[in-house]
């Protein structure tokens, strides 16, 4: 097991100014190209404190020693642990950490985000969406992207709105959301309601979310302040290219 802080990324490329006390947890596989890692890059380059938790370089990830993770103190007064869907495919010592890591997220206060995506093989999204199902009064944060959304949804037999108002009744999920990068178009679903909000520019989900997550850090969970968070991106200089 392998716990590190990529230095070379720790130099922001824009601070904001909610960035203060910004820490997150990111358990992924080690090639760092699921959806959680792209989020968490992206958090780097805002200013995060970031704790990279994957497998050591001569371990195979689908079975590394996941047991000498000591989740407890890695999560200590952190403010969000960030895990992708798609790592409980990749074998029996991902799901255990996976799992786990949630466990202890919710024991130490730390607030999980899910970010949904699509795993390569898609006769495994049955599998992997179970397995969410299974989690879902653990995380605080569930965002999909476009594309796990409609193929979600289609499982469900269900619209892409209706899916997230059901997620967010039925699951107790604190906040369901999802971004539209080419309509540049959030929707969020929270405790105090809902918000639809399209941007001035176009972003990548994974700058967008950073951002978001960045400006819920110190906030309360009202409309105001939902709203300030999901447009945080706006006062940065990374459009969507």
């Amino acid at each position: 097991m392998e716990i590190k802080l990529d230095k070379s990324l720790t130099k922001p490329l824009f601070v904001s100014p909610m960035s203060v006390n910004f820490s997150i947890v990111n358990f992924r596989h080690p090639n760092s190209l699921d959806a959680g890692s792209l989020v968490t890059n992206s958090a780097l380059e805002i200013g995060a404190q970031v704790d990279i938790i994957t497998s050591n370089k001569d371990e195979i990830f689908s079975d590394f020693n996941y047991g000498i993770i000591n989740w407890r103190k890695i999560l200590q007064n952190k403010h969000w642990l960030l895990i992708s869907s798609t790592t409980v495919l990749e074998g029996n010592s991902p799901s255990s950490a996976w799992g786990a890591s949630m466990i202890f997220g919710e024991l130490e206060g730390t607030k999980t985000v899910m970010v949904v995506d699509l795993p390569e093989d898609y006769s495994k999204i049955p599998e992997m969406w179970g397995q969410i199902i299974n989690r879902i009064r653990q995380i605080h944060i569930l965002f999909f992207t476009n594309e796990a959304l409609d193929s979600i949804s289609k499982l469900e037999n269900t619209t892409n709105p209706s899916l997230l108002e059901k997620i967010k009744s039925k699951g107790l999920v604190p906040i369901v959301c999802t971004y539209d990068e080419n309509e540049s178009i959030l929707n969020i679903l929270h405790p105090s309601g809902k918000l639809s909000l399209q941007l001035q520019s176009k972003y990548p989900f994974h700058s967008w979310l950073a951002h978001f997550i960045n400006g819920l850090s110190l906030t309360n969970l009202n409309n105001s302040e939902i709203r300030h968070a999901a447009s945080c991106i706006e006062n940065s200089k990374i459009p969507f290219n």
